[in-house]
């Protein structure tokens, strides 16, 4: 009875763990339901849940920022984006950020960042939803150019597709249907290209790549499907990523619910408050 104690055991674990992972369902639980956006939320900022249209996007730094390299890694980032310099002279006039806004959205811009600098580094990104706001704020870090990361790829002119990943809050959805307006509602598959956001513990990390379809190693194992047999079609086929850049994270600081001014903005959210 003592030898035959362990083959038994040994039977009923590889049948509960196959009955477990049978069980599994295929959607993933860490996926991002647009569809399930409260009501409280569409009614407060209606300008971020209309039907999405072709983004048109304003890309611009702070007053005497050095960082144009990082600004124009943006425009290759986001589609149909344009990079223009704030005025540093000394004798020209400083526009600000409700100013810029009201001139982009004159011109048809949908969406208005703002990069800010730190000591030579992107610092924060401020994201104005044109016409009337709302503005959000972030902090960046960990900013990394694709030049380098190692076995980086150059990217192409493609619409990528979005992955937002994580996003069930109210605020995350808030969050996530900001970056949808970002994005053209068509991707093009031709060029492989994927801008991911992935949400882990209120720091949103952004990443994009470029995934190929390559021949199965014989060092590989096969693909599962949810019942735990191989997957028909694709049993010799691998896909593989190469990471375009740029890379960094962000988060969340402040949402104004309408564009922010010089003084006596009254702030819509800000981090910590919730405690």
């Amino acid at each position: 009875l003592d030898e035959e104690a362990p083959s038994t055991k040994r039977k009923l674990r590889k049948n509960s763990s196959a009955h477990e992972r049978a069980s599994t369902p295929a959607t993933s639980t860490s996926s991002t339901r647009l569809d399930l956006t409260p009501e409280a939320l569409s009614a407060k900022f209606p300008t971020l849940f209309e039907p999405p249209v072709a983004p048109k996007i304003l890309i611009t730094t702070s007053l005497n920022s050095t960082l144009h390299a990082e600004a124009a890694i943006l425009t290759t980032l986001f589609p149909n984006s344009t990079y223009i310099r704030r005025s540093a002279h000394r004798y020209g006039h400083k526009f600000s950020v409700r100013e810029i806004s009201q001139f982009a959205a004159n011109r048809g811009y949908t969406t208005l960042l703002v990069l800010n600098e730190n000591q030579k580094k992107p610092y924060g990104l401020d994201v104005v939803h044109l016409p009337s706001g709302p503005m959000f704020h972030f902090s960046i870090t960990n900013w990394a150019a694709g030049t380098k990361l190692p076995g980086h790829g150059n990217p192409t002119n493609h619409y990528p597709e979005l992955i937002l990943n994580n996003f069930r809050t109210p605020l995350g959805l808030l969050t996530a249907h900001l970056f949808r307006t970002m994005v053209p509602p068509q991707p093009e598959l031709v060029g492989r290209q994927v801008v991911t956001l992935h949400n882990q513990r209120d720091y949103i990390f952004l990443r994009r790549h470029r995934y190929v379809f390559r021949d199965k190693r014989a060092t590989e194992k096969s693909v599962v499907g949810a019942d735990g047999k191989p997957m028909q079609g694709a049993e010799e086929i691998r896909a593989g990523l190469q990471e375009l850049g740029p890379r960094f994270t962000l988060k969340l600081r402040r949402i104004d619910k309408q564009i922010q001014r010089a003084s006596g903005q009254e702030w819509e959210w800000k981090a910590g408050d919730e405690k």
